[in-house]
């Protein structure tokens, strides 16, 4: 049987196709190559639905609980900027979420803050392989009735965009880093700025939902 390779820029379409696929071939009498196309098809709709992957650290020594103000590490930011590229449009994108996430959270923002806050942000790239086992059959005979070719689904090649969004907060009595939230997610090239500012918004909002940490 031959083998095809297909190359799918999603992280979690292993997942979802794993499920859907013996579903839909119970529910549906569709032929293995016409299958294909309709999954590819709701390929899109798997992607969009990826979730963000968060994860803390911090200093279980610091006193949370006397931290009410914040403000920016202009310094470090800049750095970052520079460092990971980061253009102004997407730069304010981050900076205003992050200012909203903490404003919700009871935060303010002051001249004289207790923490100083700064970001960085890069996008790098994947690929995943995985067999998911599953057989299509395409009957193609002599004279247009009988025999088949089989088709097997094979390897997928997952080839994808990970974006990684850093939230690095320091002391700004003592200088020292005493909380980092990460958030990583699949990311898109062509994105209207309406969805962009969602997706940062989404991925921000992930990550400082876990400041301040819930046990010290």
């Amino acid at each position: 049987m031959n083998t095809k390779i297909f190359i799918l820029p999603a992280l979690l379409v292993r997942i979802a196709l794993k499920g859907a696929l013996s579903r839909i071939q119970a529910c549906f009498p569709f032929t293995g190559v016409r299958l294909c196309f309709i999954l590819m098809g709701l390929l899109p709709l798997f992607m969009a639905c990826a979730p963000v992957q968060v994860s803390q650290d911090f200093d279980r020594n610091y006193p949370f609980a006397t931290a009410t103000t914040f403000n920016w590490n202009e310094e470090l930011q800049q750095q970052n900027d520079e460092r990971f590229h980061i253009d102004a449009l997407l730069a304010t994108r981050f900076k205003r979420a992050i200012e909203g996430a903490f404003t919700r959270q009871g935060f303010r923002q002051g001249a004289q803050p207790d923490f100083l806050v700064s970001y960085s942000y890069e996008v790098s790239s994947r690929i995943e392989v995985d067999d998911l086992h599953t057989h299509f059959g395409y009957g193609y005979g002599r004279y247009g009735r009988y025999g088949a070719v089989g088709l097997d689904t094979g390897s997928f090649i997952q080839q994808y965009d990970l974006g990684k969004l850093v939230i690095n907060i320091h002391s700004t009595k003592t200088g020292q880093l005493f909380w980092k939230g990460i958030g990583t997610r699949q990311v898109f090239t062509h994105n209207s700025p309406e969805q962009l500012t969602r997706r940062v918004n989404e991925m921000v909002g992930a990550i400082l939902a876990q400041f301040p940490p819930l046990r010290q």
